[in-house]
């Protein structure tokens, strides 16, 4: 099976998308499974360069040196490269433009294979409000978290509702980036404290959630689609001395502990059925990650469902693979399996819709 990795990215978490590619590189080149044969490698720029290698059966080159090897595109033709490349992609781009829908959208149309998945889901998981209400909609085995969406364009209502319904401490969180970049825990909410926070990331982001903090501990479940069943992966919890896991904590080496024991049954058993059913109605490409907070009641918080979750050696998702008797190669094939179920389902779909025809009128 030939196939391309594409990643980088004009988001704010293009860093790790390059070092989940150099791990990626890592796993690739010293694969038991010779099948998997890497022939492409797409990679974006910060500023929106398109970066193109083709392979010719070497090694896959880590990323300082892919960008000395590589020739560089304008970003407009990445549809007319990867259609006619014509090869299933593999995608580690995250954030803006790798979770958002606008790649899985250029390849609905484009026709292009790769484990983008369903634009609606991407969207969805790019944006946390929304995702928000329908899981809670969706389970009612879960609590919703007090939340108060705050736009840019209508800062002065919001700041006012987040004021009138919300008090003590809460979470300031933008409402569409990744990595928990620039979230933040304040002790009391003010209208001066809102403002400022608006300001800070009025560059990367339209909207905030201003959220009642819950204490509590954090716990994360991973997944995997095979068509239309469901794989839920060990759950894991998040063992934060802090009590907050912010950026800080998450790029901080060793500010937190991931664990997988001693969890009890009962809440294994709830979060792995609110995770297998918000994966299937949000149409999980493959796999993904939910992240979820429990307080000392045993009551069940949903925080966000992440479509291309960390995949670097030291994330989470690669650890659950593990534990589980999987490894990043058998993902790949998973989602080239997927890939070609959908791509036949498509083909009918077109096929019956071109038969329908429509009166005069």
């Amino acid at each position: 099976m030939q196939l391309a990795l594409m990643y980088g990215g004009r988001s704010v978490e293009h860093d790790w998308s390059i070092a989940m590619y150099n791990h990626f590189a890592d796993v690739l080149n010293n694969a038991v499974d010779v099948s998997i044969s890497p022939a492409f490698i797409y990679y974006i720029s910060r500023s929106g360069d398109l970066l193109r290698l083709a392979l010719n059966r070497d090694r896959l080159p880590k990323h300082d040196e892919f960008t000395n090897r590589a020739e560089t595109y304008p970003l407009t033709s990445l549809a007319y490269i990867l259609k006619n490349d014509s090869i299933f992609v593999f995608s580690l781009l995250q954030g803006q433009d790798g979770e958002d829908g606008q790649i899985q959208a250029l390849a609905q149309f484009y026709d292009v294979p790769g484990s983008f998945g369903d634009k609606t889901a991407a969207m969805l998981s790019a944006d946390k409000y929304l995702q928000g209400l329908i899981a809670n909609r969706l389970c009612h085995d879960l609590t919703p978290i007090p939340t108060i969406h705050v736009s840019q364009g209508d800062l002065d209502a919001g700041i006012a509702e987040a004021l009138r319904y919300l008090a003590g401490p809460c979470v300031l969180k933008p409402n569409t980036l990744g990595g928990s970049f620039l979230t933040e825990c304040v002790d009391n909410l003010s209208e001066e404290g809102l403002r400022s926070y608006s300001e800070r990331i009025a560059a990367y982001d339209a909207s905030f959630l201003v959220q009642q903090r819950i204490v509590g501990t954090e716990y994360t479940c991973g997944v995997l689609i095979n068509r239309h069943e469901v794989t839920v992966l060990p759950v894991a919890r998040i063992n934060n001395p802090s009590g907050f896991l912010g950026y800080d904590q998450k790029t901080q080496k060793g500010s937190y502990i991931v664990d997988f024991r001693n969890i009890e049954n009962n809440l294994q058993t709830r979060i792995a059925s609110i995770s297998t059913k918000i994966a299937r109605e949000f149409r999980l490409h493959t796999f993904g990650r939910l992240d979820f907070i429990v307080d000392d009641h045993q009551r069940v918080y949903f925080f966000e469902v992440n479509v291309v979750p960390g995949l670097t050696a030291g994330s989470i998702f690669p650890m659950m693979l593990a534990k589980a008797g999987f490894d990043l190669c058998h993902v790949i094939g998973l989602a080239a399996s997927n890939e070609i179920s959908h791509r036949h389902r498509e083909e009918v779909r077109k096929i019956e819709t071109s038969r329908i025809r429509y009166g005069s009128r």
